[in-house]
């Protein structure tokens, strides 16, 4: 007699399997929640790819065509395998889930596979009498955006504490207009061992510059690459302050590798502008004010500001410095700054938050201003750090 096997018995063949620590997934789909697109959870690019190798080590991918993002993590009881699943489902367990360690385990979906590729059951749950069990389905990596990969030998570091700090003092400075899109994210210069970053949105800059250890190249050496905001707002996820960064571009991608991630992202096409072309260099009246004073004074006098200008005024002459703000149908605002003034007069209107971004940026006791005239951009100095410049374009008052 022929005995039929069972669906459920052909199915419980094992595809992919591995025990991985609860929090340091549930960390990892926290550092590439902002590359999985969250407006539409039916596209493919709401899923994370999950690869297992031989190596006990899970590796989680996520894209969103532009940017992708790579963490590896180390697991145990492994069994090599690569699917995709829902990233926002993932991400929910791993954050729910009352156990310290976490059991996955996948079988192929036999009876449902189409030509679309295959399919899996997947089981997730934790070790311990207090965690839920969860059932979900996965797919193939068939469709899956492929990854570029960069050679190691291509890279260069630098130590992330510094790029950290670069990128602190330049990000706020950048536009989020799609029509000006080179000025979407910040621009990279490497010149020998010094790296530069700069970021502009056309009504204010911001510039820092660092010696490495070692000359750096970025591709082929010539010209600027920039680098999208969204791209550097997950570099700034995945860095471990302690840790190197590894940085290199081969073709249109930039590749970082931190720790344990990997991030690759599409370089913003066009030219940047010269930023040395910019600063003025023939300032004729300098000021030094102290920096939170000054932070806190436009605090002050803003509250009688409004968007989208922010409008205030700075007032230096014989009589006096004052900040003030006025509104019509609002009110006015007023407020004496211990700036002593040798000249006859200068009136200069700017956007507050502008202001506030940059005073915020530096950690200095002191900020230098230099002005020329009320046409002319405000430039801004750390008194304890001159390879730092930024700038405001003043507003007409």
């Amino acid at each position: 007699m022929l005995y039929k096997l069972s669906p459920d018995f052909i199915m419980a063949i094992t595809y992919m399997k591995f025990s991985v620590n609860k929090s340091s997934l549930e960390r990892a789909m926290s550092q590439i929640d902002a590359i999985v697109t969250g407006k539409d959870t039916q596209t493919l690019l709401s899923n994370v790819l999950l690869s297992v190798g031989d190596d006990q080590k899970l590796r989680i991918t996520a894209s969103d065509m532009e940017s992708t993002v790579r963490i590896t993590l180390d697991i145990e009881d492994s069994i090599p395998g690569e699917l995709i699943m829902k990233a926002k489902k993932l991400s929910d367990i791993a954050r729910q889930m009352k156990a310290e360690k976490m059991i996955f385990e996948s079988e192929e979906n036999s009876e449902e596979n189409g030509n679309d590729g295959k399919l899996y059951r997947i089981k997730l749950e934790g070790v311990g009498a207090r965690s839920a069990r969860f059932k979900m389905t996965g797919s193939d990596r068939s469709h899956f955006p492929e990854i570029n990969e960069i050679a190691t030998e291509k890279l260069v570091s630098i130590p992330a504490q510094a790029l950290t700090d670069m990128i602190s003092r330049t990000f706020y400075s950048i536009s989020h207009e799609d029509n000006r899109y080179i000025y979407n994210g910040i621009c990279f210069h490497a010149e020998g061992r010094i790296l530069t970053l700069i970021g502009t949105d056309g009504r204010r800059l911001a510039a820092v510059s660092r010696e490495l250890p070692s000359p750096i190249i970025l591709g082929t050496g010539e010209g600027d690459i920039v680098v999208h905001a969204k791209a550097i707002r997950e570099l700034q996820k995945i860095m471990d302050m302690d840790a190197m960064v590894y940085v290199g571009v081969e073709q249109r991608d930039i590749f970082f590798r931190v720790g344990n991630a990997e991030l690759s992202s599409r370089l913003l096409e066009g030219k940047f502008p010269d930023y040395k072309k910019v600063i003025p260099n023939d300032s004729t009246i300098f000021v030094e004010i102290d920096r939170e004073l000054m932070l806190d004074s436009i605090r002050q006098v803003m509250v009688m500001t409004e968007q989208p200008s922010f409008q205030v005024r700075l007032s230096m002459g014989k009589e006096g410095s004052f900040l003030t703000a006025n509104t019509p149908d609002i009110g006015e605002a007023e407020l004496t700054l211990p700036i002593d003034s040798v000249i006859e007069q200068l009136d200069i209107g700017f956007n507050a938050n502008y202001f506030m971004d940059i005073l915020k940026a530096v950690q200095c006791g002191k900020i230098k201003l230099r002005f020329n005239d009320p046409a002319r951009p405000i430039v801004f100095e750390d008194t304890e750090d001159d390879k730092f410049v930024a700038l405001v374009m003043p507003m007409k008052i």
